[in-house]
């Protein structure tokens, strides 16, 4: 995948999402008065395009940022705890461990297409999750591939997910 390229639900078991860093979440939802029932969760992420073991047996990754966006989301649940600090731990990008879908028999939400539980679990902050439900997801590479020694870009390196 390059920039600019996106990957649909259907490659879902053919994508690793493990140490994608996790900048951003937002929530798109369209004008019901207007018949746009639309309902969408997105998420700004460093997608990890590849693992690259190099000859001193190291890692470098093939990086770039991404917009992750979830269709057709319902009952968004989020359990993301940095610290119990008393007010004292800043903000950090959340790292994902993984993400599970289960398909839901029985949905009453999008009749004419699978629906699916999905699950993100985080390595970064420990024991986070992420939990909705979805038909499928669209992954857009909004920059280029980086090659780089590091799972993540730096700020400067990545476009911003709004302009």
């Amino acid at each position: 995948m390059s920039g600019d390229q996106a990957a649909a639900g259907e490659d879902f078991d053919d994508l690793s999402w493990h140490d994608d860093t996790l900048h951003g979440l937002s929530m798109f939802t369209g004008d019901i008065a207007n018949d746009d029932w639309r309902s969408e969760l997105v998420l700004d992420i460093d997608h990890i395009v590849k693992w690259i073991r190099t000859d001193d047996g190291r890692f470098v990754f093939d990086v770039a940022a991404a917009t992750l966006t979830f269709h057709n989301a319902t009952d968004l649940r989020l359990d993301l705890n940095w610290a119990p600090s008393g007010v004292q731990t800043a903000l950090s990008p959340a790292h994902i461990d993984r993400i599970e879908r289960q398909r839901i028999a029985d949905q009453k939400i999008c009749l004419d297409r699978p629906y699916y539980r999905w699950q993100i679990f985080c390595n970064w902050p420990q024991g986070g999750t992420i939990g909705f439900g979805a038909t499928d997801y669209t992954l857009t590479l909004r920059g280029p591939v980086s090659r780089q020694p590091e799972q993540t870009l730096s700020s400067v390196n990545r476009p911003p997910l709004v302009g």
